[in-house]
């Protein structure tokens, strides 16, 4: 875990308790986590590419896209999504979706040690860049589980300082993205995605920090206010470094 000050350096570089969404077609995003055994996981890769041969055999006309976990607690681990879709696409592929989970159990079950299957939805509206695909080389994520009281807080916050950043032309690692949880896993949780073309793009590319641009951005008091407001919004962050496995994934026909 990284403390919410360091978490937030990254972005200088993604139910219940959460509000209603406007969820606009198109942006729900459904993800499979995959955890493999030890030992497994040239096992794991081949089943994977069997698996996603199996996509390709009936013209699935979803994508799916994988990425290799290769820090923090998912270390070793996969993840593997879907983007761009709807609540509604889900309805009408029971039919599909049986076989592909029948497929899937016969090409990498054996060497799962345990897999989550969550729904994000994209959140333009706070993000700096649209989604792209195929996706970087390496993406740098962050999670921020939130205090339920403090989302209002926290979405302004964002919002406020993605207005600075273009305000004072701050610069950024790469392109990055918001993401909310909305089905699958312990809400408010939300994640920033960052695009990174190589390892040296972790290294953030200036030594101004997000609280000096804030202060450029809205004076001294304005600019700690609305970071001291977000902060306490925050209960934990979690970052992690993903890499993209373009052999391990499935991009559909264009249409």
């Amino acid at each position: 875990m990284c403390t919410t000050r360091a978490a937030f350096g990254v972005l200088s570089s993604l139910v219940l308790l959460i509000p209603a969404l406007a969820q606009q077609p198109g942006n729900l995003a459904e993800i499979h986590i995959n955890r493999v055994k030890p030992g497994t996981t040239q096992q794991y890769e081949t089943g994977r590419k069997n698996h996603m041969a199996w996509h390709k055999n009936q013209n699935d006309t979803w994508s799916w896209y994988t990425w290799e976990v290769l820090t923090g607690e998912g270390t070793g681990s996969y993840g593997v999504g879907t983007f761009q879709h709807s609540w509604k696409d889900l309805d009408g592929r029971a039919k599909f979706t049986q076989a592909d989970s029948a497929d899937a159990q016969a090409s990498v079950g054996s060497s799962l040690a345990g897999e989550q299957q969550s729904y994000y939805v994209y959140r333009p509206d706070l993000s700096l860049a649209q989604e792209a695909f195929p996706p970087a080389p390496l993406i740098s994520v962050t999670h921020f589980m939130l205090k339920p009281e403090g989302i209002n807080d926290f979405l302004d916050g964002i919002k406020k300082i993605q207005d600075g950043i273009k305000k004072t032309n701050y610069p950024l690692a790469g392109a990055s993205r918001w993401y909310q949880l909305v089905n699958g896993g312990e809400t408010p949780h939300f994640v920033l995605v960052g695009d990174r073309a190589n390892w040296a793009s972790f290294q953030p590319p200036t030594d101004k920090t997000l609280d000096s641009m804030m202060e450029e951005a809205y004076g001294k008091e304005q600019g700690a206010a609305i970071l001291n407001a977000l902060r306490k919004a925050v209960r934990s962050t979690l970052t992690e470094a993903l890499q993209y496995r373009p052999d391990l994934s499935y991009v559909a026909a264009s249409k």
